[in-house]
């Protein structure tokens, strides 16, 4: 309990800082010789000093060096590291001396320029580890305050992805199910029932963090089977699996945006039979997914990849940095997807 309050209380930690530090370098001079009253005067010129030192670290420091104002920066401190340091040898000269080490003769040059250098010298060198452990302190305290603001931005950016995809998405389903009922066919209560379906799962697994692919799969299921009341005897589909699903765990919504864009394309083919092939395979701790379809020999700004996909590459980005790639290419009227995601640490 006084261990958390001293750390939570910064007063109290720099405190019991200088007093450790001061003890060391007082226990050092003991050993060098000097008895420890002796040596406890020496640092007597602790209390001009490491106020000095606050003013360099927390005033001149973060607003010139960090600023790259380093004339500035030298002009300013050099005169008040040699203002310190006299007043440092006034202390001694006038309270040390005299009355602590009963010194009544100093050196008639006491206040000479080397001296005062030679003092100032010595109050750089003793200031050398604060300063680097404060240094050392704001570089780690940043970087874990830059992590976890990218962390931060990386969460809202995905969550403004997702709010975008879920009705994406929704909108793209209630169109299948418009179409159904404009032909007033039997199958719309089946349809209502797997956009049920499909709506649970993007309403509740959807915002997890990440779930199995089996369940991924099922979706994927689902939703196709959405689109085949939608495409009837038009869809020649083709649906291959390989390897074990079991074990894996990836974010959600991954593979719809992919059937999506793939349905899409086909629906601006009003006849004919449509092609669409999948292809989900899992090895050597690799996750591929294949994607064809047919394009619509339609103008290329009319069948431009939506939201789904667009949004896709963005999470991806942002969930699986440098370890994923993601490839879209048309040719001979056909759309090609391939993504392949490391599943290693993922």
């Amino acid at each position: 309990m006084t261990i958390n309050v001293l750390l939570k209380n910064r007063i109290l930690k720099h405190t019991l800082f200088w007093i450790i530090y001061l003890l060391i370098w007082i226990l050092l001079d003991v050993l060098y010789g000097f008895s420890f009253e002796r040596a406890t005067y020496n640092y007597l010129g602790c209390i001009i000093e490491i106020p000095f030192y606050y003013i360099h670290m927390y005033y001149l420091w973060p607003k010139f060096i960090s600023r790259k104002k380093y004339a500035t920066y030298f002009i300013i401190f050099i005169p008040l590291l040699v203002l310190n340091s006299w007043l440092v040898l006034l202390l001694r000269y006038y309270l040390v001396f005299p009355y602590l080490l009963e010194l009544t003769n100093p050196p008639k040059d006491f206040f000479a320029l080397p001296r005062i250098l030679g003092l100032a010298r010595s109050i750089l060198l003793w200031f050398g580890p604060p300063t680097a452990i404060k240094i050392l302190q704001d570089h780690f305290t940043n970087k874990i305050n830059i992590e976890r603001l990218e962390k931060e931005k990386k969460i809202s950016e995905l969550n403004f992805l997702k709010s975008q995809m879920n009705p994406h998405f929704l909108f793209n389903t209630l169109n299948n199910l418009y179409s159904l009922s404009l032909k007033s066919s039997k199958k719309t209560p089946q349809a209502l029932l797997q956009l049920s379906n499909l709506l649970s799962y993007t309403l509740y697994d959807a915002s997890e963090d990440q779930i199995s692919l089996e369940k991924e799969i099922q979706h994927l299921n689902d939703y196709i089977e959405l689109e085949k009341l939608r495409f009837g005897d038009r869809l020649n589909l083709q649906l291959e699996m390989e390897g074990d699903f079991s074990k894996v765990m990836i974010t959600p919504l991954i593979i719809i945006p992919l059937a999506e864009n793939a349905f899409k394309h086909c629906a601006l083919n009003e006849r004919g039979i449509v092609d669409i092939s999948f292809k989900i395979a899992v090895t050597q701790n690799q996750l591929q997914i294949n994607t064809v379809n047919p394009v619509a020999n339609v103008p290329k700004e009319d069948h431009k990849n939506g939201i789904g996909v667009q949004n896709l590459s963005k999470r991806l980005q942002i969930i699986y940095p440098q370890k994923h790639t993601f490839k879209l290419e048309e040719k001979a009227q056909k759309f090609y997807t391939e993504l392949c995601i490391d599943l290693n640490n993922a």
